[in-house]
């Protein structure tokens, strides 16, 4: 009866974040899915990824350090996006980033990523970049 008890209370407190991710994910479909397909493609999520770079560059200045970029990247990604190793991302730099992530959301290489893809975590690591 106390194993009973455990699962449930277990599923009750990780159902909001299971629907959470789903709402997100669909969320995420449709804000960015300009064609209206129901897919995401990697000119779509660029247009995203280009007004995300642009909210992130509070200083307006086309770049974006590690502060402007808070936990968005690891220091791996954002040194081996850094290309010309001047300590910033400018947009094509910030870009490289997410269509690796788009690239790795995307197992079946169908150059589109539907909302079931975003599901997993490297869909969901996606969707960090763009919001």
């Amino acid at each position: 009866m106390l194993r009973v008890g455990i699962v449930a209370a277990v599923m009750i407190t990780t159902a909001p974040l299971a629907l959470q991710a789903r709402s997100d994910s669909a969320t995420g479909v449709i804000m960015w899915d300009q064609d209206r397909d129901g897919t995401l493609d990697l000119n779509e999520i660029n247009k995203a990824a280009a007004a995300e770079f642009d909210r992130l560059d509070v200083d307006h200045d086309g770049t974006l350090d590690m502060k402007e970029l808070g936990h968005r990247v690891t220091k791996a990604e954002f040194l081996a996006a850094d290309k010309d190793k001047d300590g910033t991302l400018d947009k094509a730099e910030y870009e490289s980033i997410v269509a690796e992530s788009f690239h790795a959301a995307n197992p079946d290489k169908d150059a589109t990523i539907e909302g079931k893809e975003l599901h997993t975590a490297a869909g969901r690591r996606l969707i960090e970049l763009l919001r």
